[in-house]
């Protein structure tokens, strides 16, 4: 009979304990013989030496273990993700293919940026989630203000399943609230503290209004069963209107088994999920959200949804319409590999010997009915810097070495200057910048100079424009003949880049649309100084000749068109904006406002935490090279700050 699985992830902010938690659970599983420390550097899934160098996760690692609960074996595949704001896109993805999730926050810290952005990458993909406050153990920790975090600022519903015991401010247990007893970390029984007894009946009322049998049992005045609670809980967790809440201290090992049990009771088998609208009935489909290359050749992670990949079968690449083959299926263990010989509905494994899929593929059976899963979003880069390598030959190395990272890694853009043959890099920030250089330098062995960061401006045209263009080429035998009308006109900011077709009379053959639209693509990163971005794009007339109109042609002409247009049109230069949030002690708050608001910032907030202020701010990216040291400066060291893109607007 077949194992139940869970296939869920761990996130949160950077520095909140969530490789420590990954880490606690991959042992208690039995998948790892003792848990390993990432001040040690020697985690599981921090595998990388950039990883193990800085203590950060940086790539998503996949894992696999199983658990028992109840009498019932569970195979669980589980995600670790990075907690920093430059790998974001490595959360995007898992989110994208994962059933459930556990948002891990630091008791003292409550609810930060990334787990923020986090969470609501998870609202958008439709993610139940447990929540786990870890660090219950360091002090200032705070149980209940983590939950008012919770609904303050994630609008959740956090239900305590667990509440902390303290002694004297000491974290010494934990009390269940659905089996009503307390116990501490000594296995010594206690008394149930009052705060865990309101704890509790505010976890009735939450459930009888949103189940009968508890309803049922509420006003008769009895006690429901605490199998009873949990099948509610489950079914109202599944429809991500209640978020279960447990505590522990991962470092310590502390409330680990409580989560494992809480990840079979509570998150959902793939079963219990809703197939993707796109699949036809009876079709394999399978996406690819993720792509590495190793020593072996290339890996791509793949999340199946319907029917089975088999080792050697042949398998249609619906993204791209091309053929490739499966040699190899495995299940990973991080770094580690165990060859299988199928991955089934619900699974989540990777395959080797694809050549051409890249991160947001679709995966089918040849000959099974067309269709595509909805792709997964990757964020826009916003710093640039320039490269160089001492020689010609050690400058195309590095060139191949990049284009390999740009398939594992969609936020990087390799690009070369068309005229001065500059060859640049764009990414989310200097810390990402900074690791993909060193994974450069450490493996192609090339002592690559690399300019300061600049910021990666975009633009949009000013105002609407309509042109028509025609391509006319006559060498000798077939010519080149396209005409197309294209309408070009501003979009809202974020907007981003919106094609239509609009063609009346058959005057663009259907055939040659697609090439229109690539040509327009083409064109969208050399029509101006910067990058287009926030335009729609319109087809809407044209000519064609029976002979000497081709795919070819209509590129060209599409692409010229729209450069002639934007020239038309003007262009108005964008730059990126990020929401910055600063931690800092009464005392400096004032010579922090004043250095935002010099730096263009905008205040949004400003809230107390503690002895603490938490300044939210929205600063132009440009201003914000070196901030790091200067707020240092300012507040002798004892001020932090993160920060997140929000959006583009127009540069001054």
């Amino acid at each position: 009979m077949k194992r139940p699985r869970r296939n869920f992830g761990i996130t949160a902010h950077v520095d909140a304990g969530k490789t420590t938690v990954t880490e606690q659970v991959l042992h208690l599983a039995g998948a790892i013989r003792r848990p390993g420390s990432v001040d040690a550097g020697n985690t599981v899934t921090d595998h990388l030496p950039e990883e193990r160098a800085r203590g950060i996760t940086i790539t998503a690692a996949a894992t696999h273990a199983r658990w028992r609960r109840g009498g019932v074996e569970y195979d669980l595949n589980l995600i670790d993700t990075p907690g920093h704001v430059d790998f974001t896109v490595e959360v995007e993805r898992s989110m994208r293919v994962l059933d459930g999730a556990v948002a891990v926050f630091d008791a003292s810290q409550g609810v930060e940026p990334q787990s923020e952005a986090v969470w609501r990458q998870a609202d958008r993909y439709g993610v139940p989630r447990l929540v786990f406050v870890n660090k219950m153990d360091k002090v200032g920790a705070d149980f209940a203000m983590v939950l008012a975090d919770l609904r303050a600022k994630l609008g959740a519903v956090p239900v305590p399943v667990q509440w902390p015991l303290l002694e004297g401010g000491e974290f010494v247990g934990v009390a269940d609230l659905l089996e009503l007893r307390a116990a501490g970390f000594d296995g010594r029984e206690q008394p149930l503290p009052e705060a865990a007894r309101r704890a509790r009946e505010r976890l009735l009322e939450t459930l009888a209004e949103r189940d009968e049998g508890v309803l049922e049992a509420y006003l008769g005045g009895g006690s429901p069963a605490p199998d009873r609670l949990r099948r509610a809980l489950r079914a109202a967790t599944l429809r991500r209107e209640l978020f279960p809440v447990l505590c522990g201290s991962a470092l310590r090992g502390y409330g680990i088994a409580a989560l494992l049990d809480a990840v079979a009771d509570y998150l959902p088998a793939p079963e219990d999920l809703p197939l993707p609208a796109a699949i036809p009935p009876g079709a394999t489909s399978a996406l690819a959200f993720k792509v590495t290359t190793d020593r072996h050749g290339g890996l791509t992670f793949v999340r199946v949804y319907s029917g089975c990949l088999e080792a050697g079968s042949y398998l249609w690449n619906a993204t791209l319409g091309v053929r490739e083959r499966a040699h190899q299926l495995v299940k990973l263990q991080a770094d580690r590999e165990l060859a299988v010989q199928r991955l089934e509905a619900g699974d989540i494994g990777a395959v080797r010997g694809l050549r051409h899929t890249l991160t947001g593929h679709t995966l089918t059976r040849e000959g099974d009915p067309p269709h595509r899963l909805e792709a997964i979003q990757v964020p826009e880069p916003v710093l640039t810097l320039a490269l160089e390598a001492p020689t010609a030959a050690e400058q195309e190395r590095v060139v191949l070495t990049l284009q390999r990272f740009a398939r594992e890694d969609p936020t990087l853009r390799l690009a070369a200057h068309p005229e001065t043959g500059e060859l640049t890099l764009a990414g989310m920030g200097e810390l990402h910048l900074e690791v993909w250089l060193e994974r450069l330098r450490r493996e192609s062995g090339v002592t690559v100079r690399a300019s300061a960061p600049r910021v990666s401006y975009r633009t949009t045209v000013r105002g609407p424009v309509t042109l028509a263009h025609t391509l006319k080429k006559q060498t000798g035998g077939s010519g080149q003949y396209a005409g197309v009308v294209l309408e070009v006109a501003p979009l809202p900011r974020g907007a981003g880049f919106a094609f239509e077709e609009r063609v009346a009379g058959g005057a663009v053959p259907r055939a040659f649309i697609p090439a229109v639209r690539t040509g327009v693509e083409q064109a969208l990163t050399v029509a101006a100084e910067h990058p287009l971005t926030d335009l729609r794009v319109a087809l809407v007339g044209g000519q064609s000749h029976p002979e000497d109109s081709s795919d070819l042609a209509f590129r060209a002409a599409a692409h010229e068109a729209l450069c002639r247009a934007v020239g038309q049109a003007g262009v108005w230069v964008l730059e990126p904006v990020m929401r910055v949030e600063v931690t800092a002690p009464e005392a400096f708050l004032g010579a922090v406002l004043g250095d935002l608001s010099r730096r263009r910032g905008v205040v949004e907030g400003l809230e107390a935490r503690g002895p603490v202020r938490q300044v939210t701010a929205l600063v132009p990216l440009e201003a914000l090279f070196g901030y790091a040291g200067d707020l240092r400066s300012l507040s002798q060291g004892r001020a932090s700050f993160s920060m997140r893109p929000a959006h583009y607007a127009l540069k001054p």
